[in-house]
């Protein structure tokens, strides 16, 4: 087993010790590296909204828990029988899903449709930050099978929303443009941490890129991006020409795909509606309620809706090739490890806007 140096025993961390209280800042063991896994020193590590759920107890996670699950760092430890080619001091991204069992239905699936195992749709996976230890700590574990390395190009801090939200968009936006040639016209809707890199990304794949929201904040935040990225149109989706806007940018027909990145049943409702014939409709938002679409347009047009969860480290890696490209940036807020314990009161302000990433 090859390491860098002297890896310490023990390490800050921050903790979910009681649901519905701040994390508490903890020393605790540096875990230990088995055979096929990685050993990661955490540069830089995400916060969203699901973090938030994990601290209510939405996810019943067991508890001590270490919370995030959007980690980047260089690799100190590979254990001797980790496949692929890794090496002491590489920077690297984490993906949430960890060891794939090979064995459950899932497994088999995804091994006879993709190739090989994808641990997102394995029975018994991992999941750091929900169900497993995450990213808040000095150290964390990593399957090979989801790490990706980073282009030089790519700060930690840039690289670790990049894990969830990044990946979530991407996956969702592959999905839904797949087949569709650049030049083709696609929305993203509601322009948050998600929609921000989407509109990113629309761009960045070649499509001409419309940018929806009902917030003035999010609609700003379409356009703070580097140059050559802007949104080729930007939307208020409470205007009463909202629709026809769309429509005559793309020449009435309307759009050839969408992802929303909401959980609003209006504005899925609403997106279906600006499709063109043959369109397809990307869900990223997961609603208390069940969703509400129109039969008569998704027989009548022969649209298509896809759900997508998070992504492949395959596509990781060709997210990584456009942001490398592209210049693709988030808006952050970096705060230092010791601010943890008052992070969510940070996200929560009204003022915030774009993802928060804890500097290590």
């Amino acid at each position: 087993m090859a390491q860098i140096g002297t890896i310490p025993h023990e390490m800050r961390a921050a903790q979910i010790v009681e649901f519905q209280k701040p994390y508490q800042l903890k020393t605790v063991a540096v875990p230990k590296v088995h055979d096929d896994e990685l050993l990661v020193k955490v540069c830089a590590a995400g916060f969203c909204h699901s973090d938030v759920q994990v601290l209510r107890g939405q996810f019943g996670s067991r508890l001590p828990l270490i919370p995030s699950h959007e980690p980047a760092g260089i690799i100190v430890e590979v254990g001797i029988k980790c496949k692929g080619n890794w090496n002491i001091g590489d920077r690297v991204g984490v993906l949430n899903f960890k060891k794939s069992c090979t064995h459950c239905i899932g497994c088999g699936l995804s091994k006879r449709e993709y190739g090989k195992h994808d641990p997102r749709f394995c029975d018994k996976r991992e999941t750091a930050g929900f169900q497993h230890d995450g990213a808040f700590a000095e150290y964390m574990i990593a399957d090979p099978e989801t790490t990706v390395l980073l282009p030089s190009s790519i700060s930690f801090e840039q690289a670790a929303p990049l894990m969830c939200a990044g990946a979530t968009v991407w996956g969702a936006l592959e999905k839904s443009t797949e087949g569709l040639a650049p030049g083709n016209t696609v929305a993203i809707v509601g322009i948050g941490g998600l929609g921000h890199l989407g509109v990113q990304f629309a761009k960045g794949m070649g499509y001409r890129t419309i940018a929806i929201d009902n917030r003035p904040a999010g609609r700003q935040l379409a356009s703070e991006v580097q140059p050559g990225l802007e949104p080729d149109l930007v939307v208020d989706s409470t205007a009463r020409d909202a629709a026809s806007e769309v429509y005559k940018f793309t020449n009435g027909e309307g759009l050839a795909a969408a992802v929303v990145c909401t959980d609003s049943l209006e504005a899925n409702a609403w997106t279906l509606t600006l499709l063109r014939i043959g369109g397809t409709l990307g869900l990223l938002g997961l609603p208390a309620e069940r969703w509400r679409f129109d039969a008569d347009i998704i027989v009548f047009k022969e649209l298509a809706i896809k759900g997508s969860y998070v992504t492949s480290r395959e596509s990781t890696e060709r997210m990584m090739q456009v942001v490398n490209k592209s210049h693709i940036r988030s808006h952050l807020t970096v705060v230092p490890f010791d601010d943890i314990p008052g992070i969510v009161d940070a996200y929560e302000n009204s003022s915030f806007k774009g993802r928060l990433v804890v500097k290590f």
